[in-house]
């Protein structure tokens, strides 16, 4: 069970303010308008027939309009700009990296370029979308979907959901920072 900070921002609703220290404009204030809980999904054995089960790791993420805090086990991120994406996008700027990091039990020093940076690959996934409220959210609640993480030089990050088709939720890259638990000033 988390403590401090990251229990406040787990239990945080629609309404409340989060003040956080933002890498290059300093400490910026916004509301929560929407809120999403997601479960980290995964599969006993890597096998196409094998189903992806919960593995009781769950995370939040919170909406204050022009920025996504956007917590994934012990990461958190401040993201700040975003790109709808479309399957080909996915196939040809993505999946190929995620392909041979995968390969490598997430292992490999995998390097590849999106605009406006070039990413090490650092995790990927899947996941379900448990609950979603608000608005300004890019997917629905019950939406699944995979997942990759990446990181560039300067704390900058990369997030990449490609949702199921069908199943509630915009393909987007996400562009931001690595950020820390002591950068969340307050919630109130």
């Amino acid at each position: 069970m988390p403590t401090g900070v990251r229990r406040d921002f787990r239990r945080a609703r629609i309404g409340q303010d989060i003040t956080v220290n933002h890498p290059k404009r300093g400490p910026i204030t916004g509301e929560i308008i929407g809120t999403i809980r997601y479960t980290e999904l995964w599969q006993k054995v890597k096998n196409p027939s094998e189903p992806w089960v919960p593995t009781g790791n769950e995370f939040t993420a919170h909406w204050l309009g022009n920025y996504m805090l956007y917590e994934w086990k012990e990461r958190l991120f401040l993201l700040d700009e975003y790109d709808a994406l479309t399957d080909k996008d996915i196939a040809t700027s993505f999946a190929p990296y995620a392909q041979r990091f995968g390969q490598s039990n997430e292992s490999a020093d995998v390097f590849f370029a999106y605009p406006p940076a070039s990413w090490r690959m650092s995790d990927i996934g899947k996941f379900h979308v448990t609950g979603a409220q608000g608005s300004g959210l890019r997917l629905s609640s019950g939406a699944t979907g995979r997942f990759i993480h990446a990181t560039g030089e300067g704390d900058r990050a990369l997030v990449v959901e490609d949702y199921q088709s069908g199943s509630g939720g915009q393909d987007t890259a996400w562009i931001g920072y690595v950020i820390e638990w002591k950068d969340v000033q307050k919630i109130s």
